[in-house]
């Protein structure tokens, strides 16, 4: 028979195992395996240990990767999770459209344009600076601005930060096709479209609308918890900065994934921003265009420092026309001024940046005899019926207190005294002289304050002034003189150490021209939300009744007369009854006086107010009324088209 090769014969039971003791084969018909034949798992690790310093250090390794794992991945696993999507996920900010500004008859006055910004992501720069410097060097190239001003822009910003950082904006049109393409290739460089601030009107309203700017670090620290990031631009000056908050609007996010190179790939998700509230001002910017160019020709042609126009609405306080001259291109800023352009500004002797009409404070020469006369009738110290008689001036013990005219102006009341500008009738109820008393200085500070002097109006544009009234406590600790009685005399009819603003002129103007009613005043007529409800700002009365209106009636009376026979003369002509009343303020031991008008209109009725300030004037009636009778012109005109 064949042998099946796949049969294993069951054979050999005389096998024996030399390692085997006789008489342990088999146990219970189980077979037992010598010792040397068992598996001990154990063996090796137990010759490892007997080797005792690769042990600890093999135990010292494990515990060390171990614990480093747990920091990666438990206590600091969600921090390296964010860096590591930041990598690939980005949340960008969208800017929020700025409000626009309007004037009152809806002309757009600021508004945004289309601009393309240069932006850098520090995290997302080459970490070789041979890499970094060829990419800044390639792009300095473009923009033709120095490498080392550039990087200065993010130098203050970590290197791994993932912020956007904004490194220039106003590119042209050709830089930003050529940026566009080489940026492709470069690591954390891009070019975005964005919108800038442009303007309508630049010097004439510049003092104004101000400007805005690119957000300081301290500005930052106060902002970052309303949604403002380090790119901004925010309001610095005027009513950019007012109303800053308002304006600026709710920022949008985007998220999106992106390359290696900090580029997007695709847009996740997207949260829209929501616009600034839209502005609108009281200015009327014909009126406040007509008194820039009459008050710049009267400047060029004086060869003057500057001056201001304010024009007020009595009725509310609404401010029709601010003027400061000289002014600025504001819209340089909103471009992005550079360092010597900025420095040009700073060092301009006619100071171009200060806002005359807020913030200059000067000697208010006549106009303040407003005050002094209205302070004397109302403490009866002064009535309709009382004269003084001017002959050129008061002589008291020597001292020669002269009037402006040569030999004098004959017997005076209030109205003549108003409407001349009668010096000897206001040293008189001022100071006091013969058998009249005279109000003192005491009363005389506190009825300027009564008229808003020595405070701030509150108006909506920064950097108001207070002004200065001086006293006889001031000077004894000022100047270490007491008080005498020629002091008096001086601030009666506005000379001395008396400073006030044009703003402040006017305002006491018209409470002379509504019956006795300090306003606050006010920039702006209302907003317009975003949901298209407007928010009305309503007039808001500082202080009422300040005089009597028989007082009112007398000074205003004094005022209308300087138009009919005084020193206002030249605005009679204009097409409906008004009042002035001119001044000449001295400052300085050299140099022409600075030139004062104001003035209301229609004397019956009043509905504007315009004060007029030109430094170095000469007189009142030289440069200033001219400015105020043009802008009355067009005020009294534009009344009547609408009429028509």
């Amino acid at each position: 028979m064949k042998r099946d090769p796949f049969i294993i014969k069951e054979a050999g039971g005389d096998i024996r195992d030399r390692g085997l003791r006789g008489g342990e084969l088999f146990v219970d018909g189980d077979i037992l395996v010598a010792e040397s034949y068992r598996k001990h798992p154990r063996h090796s690790w137990a010759k490892f240990q007997n080797n005792s310093v690769l042990f600890y250090a093999a135990v010292l390794f494990f515990i060390l990767l171990l614990g480093r794992l747990y920091y990666l991945q438990i206590l600091r696993g969600e921090e390296y999770f964010g860096v590591a999507e930041n990598n690939r996920i980005r949340a960008t900010t969208i800017a929020a459209p700025r409000g626009v500004i309007f004037d009152r008859a809806g002309e757009r006055l600021a508004y945004n344009v289309p601009d393309f910004g240069l932006f850098v992501v520090p995290g997302d720069l080459p970490k070789k600076q041979e890499e970094e410097d060829k990419i800044f060097n390639e792009l300095t190239a473009v923009v033709k601005t120095d490498h080392f001003d550039l990087v200065e822009l993010f130098a203050k910003v970590p290197r791994t930060s993932y912020q956007s950082v904004e490194l220039m904006r106003g590119l042209t049109q050709e830089q930003a096709v050529v940026l566009e393409g080489k940026a492709k290739d470069w690591q954390g460089i891009s070019v975005r479209p964005i919108e800038r601030r442009a303007y309508q009107e630049r010097e004439s309203l510049a003092h104004i609308l101000g400007y805005t700017g690119k957000i300081a670090k301290e500005e930052y620290e106060q902002l970052k918890g309303e949604g403002y990031e380090l790119n901004e631009y925010v309001g610095k000056i005027g009513i950019e900065k007012t109303y800053e908050p308002l304006l600026h609007g709710r920022p949008g996010a985007a998220l999106e994934e992106v390359d290696s190179l900090g580029k997007e790939i695709k847009a996740i998700d997207r949260q829209a921003p929501v616009p600034g509230y839209n502005v609108y001002l009281n200015i009327d910017n014909g009126l406040q265009a007509l008194a820039w160019r009459e008050l710049e020709a009267v400047v060029k042609r004086l060869k003057t420092p500057g001056g201001s126009v304010v024009a007020l609405d009595p009725r509310s306080g609404a401010v029709l026309a601010l003027v400061s001259y000289p002014g600025f291109d504001n819209e340089l800023f909103g471009r992005g001024i550079d360092s010597a352009s900025y420095q040009a500004l700073l060092d301009d002797p006619h100071r171009p940046l200060y806002n005359r009409a807020v913030s200059g404070e000067y000697p208010s020469g006549s106009t303040f005899k407003i005050i002094v006369g209205a302070a004397a009738l109302e403490e009866g110290v002064a009535n309709a019926n009382l004269t003084v008689l001017s002959q050129g001036g008061l002589n008291v013990n020597g001292y020669i207190f002269p009037d402006w005219k040569a030999g004098g102006h004959g017997l005076t009341n209030i109205t003549k005294a108003l409407a001349e500008s009668v010096n000897t009738y206001f040293y008189t109820i001022g100071g006091g002289y013969g058998n009249i008393p005279g109000l003192g200085v005491e009363k005389i500070v506190d009825y300027g304050k009564k008229f808003g002097l020595t405070a701030l109006s509150g108006i909506d544009l920064p950097a108001e002034r207070a002004g200065f009234l001086p006293s006889k406590e001031w000077k004894l600790k000022a100047k270490g003189e007491r008080w005498f009685l020629g002091d008096t005399y001086h601030l009666a009819i506005g000379q001395g150490d008396i400073l006030v603003t044009p703003l402040q002129v006017a305002n006491y103007t018209a409470i002379i021209a509504n019956g006795g009613t300090l306003y606050k005043p006010q920039m702006v007529d209302r907003m317009d939300l975003p949901d298209g409800t407007s928010h009305i700002v309503k007039p808001e009365i500082i202080r009422q009744n300040v005089v009597s209106s028989e007082t009112v009636q007398l000074i205003a009376a004094g005022m209308r007369a300087a138009v009919t026979a005084g020193s206002a003369q030249s605005l009679g002509s204009l097409p409906q009854a008004v009042t002035g009343k001119t001044g000449t303020a001295e400052y300085g031991e050299s140099g022409a006086p600075h030139a004062w008008f104001t003035g209301f209109g229609p004397y019956e009725h009043p509905e504007i107010v315009i004060t007029v300030l030109v430094e170095a004037g000469e007189g009142g009636n030289i440069s200033a009324t001219p400015i105020a009778k043009k802008m009355f012109e067009y005020y009294f005109n534009e009344k009547k088209n609408k009429l028509d």
